[in-house]
């Protein structure tokens, strides 16, 4: 099977879906991750927050915490993704040459306007395509006036720790959001979503489009 993640920033795959990504390498799946931006910003008082170069040393490193090794960086501005046709175009060209049989993307309704492109441009991009699903927001971005709908969960127990240990990686991040209480918090979630099923952490997705085969390959 080859899955295709889609994300604004580095590190918003790594926070949705990064146990899930871990879990379909360890079953030798084929797995890439497209993010849209170098991810570096500034504050709206001038302050620098994150360089690009720092953004990107550290989103390659926790994504090969995951044992993703294809990732590919584009160049949009990080605060301001639009869905327009250039962003449309530019995942269409990589869903082209890379023909994944999944694909997730940010919710529609995530309250970070950068994601909300992402994810409406990911929509059209992959509209020939029959699996698609939306990863769960995170606090603050996902207190929305829509809420997510949990719909298709994975199991991440064996992966869990992977998925923490890449979310480090992201250093100017993990100082951002309170180090071990930004952790704690990613990790209580997926205990919740693992409550759910009757597992000890999983992972949640809203689904778009969802295509049932027979076909023998095996699943997450």
């Amino acid at each position: 099977m080859k899955i295709l993640a889609v994300g604004a920033h580095l590190d918003d795959i790594e926070i949705a879906c990064g146990g899930t990504l871990a879990k379909a390498v360890h079953g030798g799946h084929q797995v890439k991750a497209l993010i849209m931006s170098k991810s570096g910003y500034t504050n709206f008082d001038g302050r620098q927050m994150r360089s690009n170069d720092s953004a990107v040393e550290e989103g390659l490193n926790a994504l090969h915490v995951l044992g993703v090794q294809d990732v590919e960086i584009l160049d949009f501005p990080t605060k301001d993704i639009p869905f327009e046709s250039k962003t449309v175009e530019a995942i269409d060209r990589c869903i082209s040459a890379f023909e994944p049989d999944v694909i997730f993307t940010h919710h529609p309704f995530d309250t970070h306007q950068a994601h909300e492109g992402v994810s409406k441009a990911t929509i059209a991009a992959a509209r020939r395509k029959n699996t698609v699903y939306f990863y769960e927001p995170i606090t603050p971005s996902g207190r929305s006036y829509v809420a997510f709908k949990p719909q298709m969960y994975v199991d991440i127990s064996s992966t869990v720790e992977q998925k923490i240990e890449s979310l480090k990686q992201h250093k100017t991040e993990y100082d951002k959001f309170g180090r071990e209480s930004w952790t704690r918090g990613v990790r209580s979630r997926c205990g919740f979503r693992g409550y759910e099923i009757g597992t000890e952490y999983a992972e949640s997705f809203e689904v778009l489009r969802c295509e049932l085969s027979f076909g023998g390959e095996s699943g997450l």
